[in-house]
């Protein structure tokens, strides 16, 4: 169970670091980069990206507290007569 959450939580960073870049580097896919005439396909990939960063934080959050909790009661068990 241990070793499955860490997958998730090196599997949601490494895609966390990726959409992070493509948005960092890739400054004109959102819609407020350029003062050229505002394309409404800028809008929805910065949207969809914005959304999937997000989404991907929270997996991330979710699986270092996962793993995080199991290795804190495995430590507990260990310990008790």
């Amino acid at each position: 169970m241990l070793q499955r959450f860490v997958y998730l939580l090196v599997g949601g960073t490494a895609v966390l670091a990726g959409i992070s870049f493509i948005l960092r580097y890739f400054s004109d896919i959102q819609p407020v980069a350029t003062p050229e005439p505002q394309s409404v396909w800028r809008f929805e990939v910065a949207f969809l990206l914005t959304a999937a960063q997000w989404i991907a934080l929270a997996v991330v959050a979710l699986a270092a507290v996962s793993v995080v909790v199991l290795l804190f009661r495995s430590g507990r068990g260990a310990r008790a007569p």
